[in-house]
This record gives structure tokens, C-alpha cells and sequence, in this order.
């Protein structure tokens, strides 16, 4: 049986230890630097306490001031965006390109905008009262009910007398003049649509039943123009 000897020139040896030394440095040497500095009011110059450095390529990599004013920050180098914040204060945003350590002092500008101002108002004094109409009359129909009635029936037509400024056309009957103007002259509606005959039986009762009625409103002038007034 033959037998082989296989020989490796020692510059081959060299070159693999040369390799992973250049390795080796390179994963384990990466330089880093510091940035480190001060944050101030711009106006009066007082260190700012708990303000931000905020680093837009690495977030993780952010810090505040301690009690002094006072920030530090150690970063691979490379270039970065850095933003100093602090509250009631102007954002300044500076680009730096770490090649070594590095002093930057910021002075934060007060923030000048101007906020609106608060009112507290007691709604107890506030009235609900949101539209007024001039020459109206309105009436529940809980109301209607305590005014007097003939035979114990609520005649919603002739509660309107009770009202100043109308008044009745005679015994026995539910018609009503307004303010001078004659029963033929009243339009009466009933959810919007017109009732031309508002009583039967000689006038002694009213068509409308209390029941199903809510309220009622009563126009004495400055009728709106949805009812045929100017």
C-alpha cells in the first residue's frame, strides 16, 4: 500500500490567522462616540430638567436631562437627526455626522403660541330659551286639562279663550276671534294639515281629541311665512 504525505506551506497558515484577525476586528471594533452637552431656556438661560434628546434612526437610543441640564448619549458613528424636545417649548432638530465625540448645547425658544381661553359658566343661570317668538301662545296639554270644561269634556278650541288678545264668538260655540279678526279668518291645523270644521254638535264640542294632542300653539301675529304670513 503506497502511503501519501500532503504538505501545507506555511504561508497558507499565515494567511487563514491573518484572515480571521481582520475579522474579528472588524465585528469587535466598531468605534463609537459620545454626544453630550447642556439643554437652557433661550430667555432666561435655567437648565431644563427631564428634557428629551430623541434620535430619528435609532428611537431606542434616546435620552433626558438629569438635574443639571445635562444630556449624554453614546452612538456608533455615522450620521444622525436629533431632536430636543421639552415641554411648553420649541422643537430644535439638529443633524450630526459622529466621527468623534461631540459637544452640542441647545436653548430651547418658549413656545409662543397662544392658547384660547377657558370660560366656566354656571348653567343653572342659562335659559333654555333658544328661539323667541313674538305673539305665541303654547299650551301642554297637562295645562288645558285644569282649565274649566263643559260637562267635564276638554275642549282644546275653546281653551284658546282663556288666552289674551282671543275671544269667543258666542254662546255656544268653539269658534274664536283673534285680535279683532273673525273666526273665517283662523287657519287650524292639526300636524300640519288643515281642519276646516273645528267643532260638531251646534259648536258645543271641539273634533279634537285630548288624548291625542300634545300641545297647542296659538299665532296672534308675525305668523311665518309657512302659513301663508308675510
Amino acid at each position: 500500500m503506497s502511503k501519501y504525505n500532503i504538505y501545507f506551506p506555511l504561508t497558507t497558515y499565515s494567511g487563514i490567522l491573518l484572515l480571521f484577525l481582520v475579522s474579528t476586528t472588524t465585528a469587535f471594533g466598531q468605534n463609537k462616540f459620545t454626544i453630550s452637552g447642556t439643554m437652557k431656556d433661550k430667555t432666561n438661560g435655567e437648565t431644563l430638567i427631564g428634557a428629551s434628546i430623541f434620535l430619528r434612526e435609532n428611537p431606542s437610543a434616546g435620552a433626558v436631562t438629569n438635574v443639571y441640564g445635562f444630556y449624554s448619549v453614546t452612538l456608533p458613528q455615522g450620521s444622525y437627526t436629533i431632536e430636543y424636545s421639552y415641554l411648553g417649548y420649541e422643537k430644535v432638530v439638529k443633524e450630526v455626522a459622529l466621527k468623534s465625540n461631540v459637544t452640542i448645547d441647545i436653548e430651547l425658544p418658549v413656545l409662543s403660541r397662544v392658547l384660547d381661553e377657558v370660560k366656566i359658566v354656571d348653567e343653572s343661570r342659562i335659559s333654555s330659551a333658544s328661539n323667541f317668538e313674538m305673539s305665541v301662545n303654547k299650551l301642554d296639554i297637562k295645562t288645558i286639562q285644569k282649565l274649566p270644561a263643559l260637562m267635564g269634556e276638554v275642549d282644546i278650541v275653546k281653551s284658546l279663550q282663556f288666552l289674551p288678545g282671543v275671544s269667543q264668538v258666542g254662546e255656544g260655540s268653539s269658534g274664536f276671534n283673534v285680535r279683532g279678526g273673525s273666526v273665517g279668518q283662523n287657519l287650524v291645523l292639526l300636524d300640519e294639515a288643515p281642519v276646516y270644521n273645528s267643532s260638531h254638535m251646534l259648536g258645543f264640542f271641539s273634533v279634537f281629541n285630548p288624548d291625542a294632542v300634545k300641545d297647542v300653539k296659538l299665532y296672534k301675529g308675525a305668523i311665518p311665512a309657512e302659513y301663508g304670513g308675510g
